[in-house]
């Protein structure tokens, strides 16, 4: 049987307004193939199984700078008759896209209140569900459309972002999403969109200021007061949050 390995590679797209009364935008962005499939590398059973996908992803994008892990194995009888397909997250800020592989675009991408998936112009409609299995609580995920290998490219997003938004509460994840440069607002703004919840500005920054590094850099634009960048500074055996 074949070993696929996939990714879903979430990026952090800004788009700047040229209306100086409103503010930039941020969204979450998936690559994805114009033949409407995820990136993906048969394994070969000679390489490093994450090497292989980096080293695919990088000739796709021109970069070695993104995130990169292994979430899930997706064995399900539906989907088995392509091979078995090895799921990996990655996470990356659009700036650090070089030359993209004109075989792939980045499509808009969200969840939205265990409902509604959003990919591109098309929306579908899903839930998370749990069953009892020996005495223990599973979870899973019904997609309601009809052709099976959306259902699947569907699954596989969904597979990847739920464990990135399970991830930002216990990891630095979150600053991978980050430009070289960027504000504690542009943090926030992340957090709040992948999680689906509002915070409390005072208290969410005192959480993640330890790993946020002063720059010499100050934003100003749009007549707003001056903004200070930071740069993140990971902290060796410590958790974020």
């Amino acid at each position: 049987m074949k070993l696929n390995i996939t990714c879903c590679l979430f990026v952090l797209d800004n788009e700047v307004s040229s209306n100086i009364r409103k503010n930039d935008t941020k969204k979450i962005k998936v690559l994805i193939g114009k033949d409407n499939l995820l990136p993906r590398v048969l394994y070969d059973s000679k390489s490093d199984i994450k090497e292989l996908i980096r080293d695919y992803i990088t000739g796709i994008i021109g970069s070695k700078m993104f995130h990169l892990e292994q979430v899930y194995t997706l064995g399900d009888t539906r989907f088995i008759s392509d091979g078995v397909d090895v799921i990996y997250l990655g996470v990356m800020n659009a700036s650090n896209i070089k030359k993209l592989d004109d075989k792939y675009e980045l499509r808009d991408f969200a969840i939205n209140e265990n409902e509604l998936i959003k990919l591109g112009e098309e929306v579908y409609k899903y839930k998370t569900k749990e069953k009892i299995s020996n005495n223990n609580i599973e979870y899973f995920h019904e997609i309601k459309v009809d052709d099976v290998n959306l259902e699947k490219l569907l699954l596989e997003l969904v597979i990847a972002y739920k464990h990135l938004r399970g991830k930002i509460d216990s990891s630095d994840i979150v600053f991978k999403f980050m430009d070289k440069l960027f504000t504690l607002e542009d943090v926030r703004m992340v957090y709040e969109m992948i999680k689906e919840v509002s915070v409390d500005k005072s208290n969410f920054r005192k959480r993640i200021t330890k790993y946020c590094e002063k720059t010499e850099a100050i934003v100003d634009k749009k007549g707003h007061r001056p903004t200070q960048m930071y740069k993140f500074k990971p902290l060796s055996g410590d958790i974020w949050l």
